[in-house]
């Protein structure tokens, strides 16, 4: 592993979506990519589809704080961390069962804290990066989606105070808005897909060169897509929130 010295990274959500079109561009760049999944058909799909033997797969469950210990254990040490993984958690506030929001909590904020702060030494000595994929959602109101909004915003102010604390580590968040994946299927808003217009939609392609492009520049956060870059000014008024909610009901 040492032609990879300074070019190996820990991509978690890597298995499909954002995080595997972004384990497709590191390999492409040159990198050893290992690949995180709990799900162990989508991670050996995800293998096939990388098809390169510059890539491994883990299969943990990231909602569980042993298994970021055990990551941390067995996986090559990153110079470069992608923090991906994620659920989309939907439902009124009143809604969510205790074992829901634990989980989901930890997965998109918590277990992603204990994971960087396992690395920063080893980021810290190695000038390292990490990479953190929020959501358009950090920043503007999602009714029926409080837990993931607020997990995402959370692990948002997160990274852009450990990004402005370490010197010698460059921790840049993405607050990508609506990706073409599979994820809305995945948690049944795949009615999005029909009520959701074409122009607000990223591929997840365009959200990996551009957090790519921010997170080699050090910068605290990046907004992936001109529509979302031009609109993030005005998101959090009344009329663009009606518009909004509007568009993404949900029944």
């Amino acid at each position: 592993m040492d032609q990879y010295k300074n070019k190996i990274a820990l991509v978690t959500g890597g298995s499909s979506g954002i995080g595997l079109a972004y384990a497709k561009y590191l390999i492409a760049h040159g990198w050893y990519v290992q690949i995180v999944s709990r799900n162990e058909e989508r991670s050996n799909s995800a293998m096939h589809e990388l098809g390169s033997a510059n890539a491994r797969n883990f299969l943990f469950d990231l909602t569980k704080e042993e298994s970021i210990e055990r990551l941390f254990e067995v996986a090559l040490k990153p110079n470069l961390i992608i923090a991906c993984a994620g659920v989309a958690i939907n439902g009124k506030a009143q809604s969510y069962s205790k074992k829901d929001k634990q989980e989901s909590y930890y997965l998109m904020c918590g277990g992603v804290i204990d994971m960087i702060q396992l690395y920063l030494p080893h980021l810290d000595k190695n000038n390292g990066r990490a990479v953190i994929i929020s959501s358009i959602g950090a920043i503007t109101p999602m009714p029926k989606s409080s837990i993931y909004a607020s997990a995402k915003a959370a692990i948002h102010a997160y990274g852009r105070s450990v990004n402005k604390e370490s010197k010698n580590v460059k921790v840049t968040v993405s607050l990508p808005g609506y990706v073409r994946t599979n994820a809305h299927k995945r948690s049944g808003l795949d009615h999005l897909e029909k009520k959701i217009p074409n122009w607000m939609w990223v591929s997840a392609e365009q959200v990996v060169i551009e957090t790519e492009k921010a997170s080699k520049k050090g910068l605290n956060d990046v907004v992936p897509g001109k529509v979302y870059k031009l609109t993030k000014p005005f998101l959090n008024s009344n009329l663009a929130n009606r518009i909004w909610s509007k568009l993404s009901k949900r029944s």
